[in-house]
């Protein structure tokens, strides 16, 4: 069940990602921010540069590719759920950090991002414990 709600998970921030391809900065921010930060944040999006992105994309893949490594009992999704948080942490040091990204972001924003760093650290968690059980092979 767990590894089922990280798999959706997984496929929730892959889709973040895909996002900032076929939409607008502005759409971007419509979905993502309340009204009052909408166009600060969306010209927050619009400045994001290329490589920032693809740090995100990277962690979001390999957390999808870590989930489906769960369902399958590999011990391979250890490895990618570790990189996965290890680029995800690169994307909020960027964004929070260097960009202060959070003066364009709502208070329930920033929370969803911590949850997001939690659920990183709780999958890396997971699959330790489930290969230390000896379930992941």
């Amino acid at each position: 069940m767990i590894s089922i709600a990280l798999l959706l998970w997984g496929f929730g921030g892959a889709s973040i990602y895909i996002a900032y391809f076929v939409e607008t900065p502005e759409e971007f921010a419509q979905t993502a921010e309340t009204a009052a930060n909408r166009q600060a944040y969306a010209d927050y999006v619009a400045s994001i540069p290329f490589w920032a992105i693809a740090v995100g994309i990277i962690a979001a893949v390999t957390r999808l590719l870590g989930a489906i490594g769960l369902l399958l009992r590999r011990a391979w999704a250890l490895p990618l759920y570790i990189i996965s948080v290890v680029f995800f942490l690169g994307a909020l040091y960027r964004a929070f950090v260097l960009a202060n990204v959070s003066s364009v972001m709502s208070g329930a924003h920033i929370s969803v991002e911590l949850v997001f760093l939690a659920l990183s650290i709780f999958a890396v968690w997971f699959a330790r414990e489930n290969k230390s059980k000896g379930i992941l092979k």
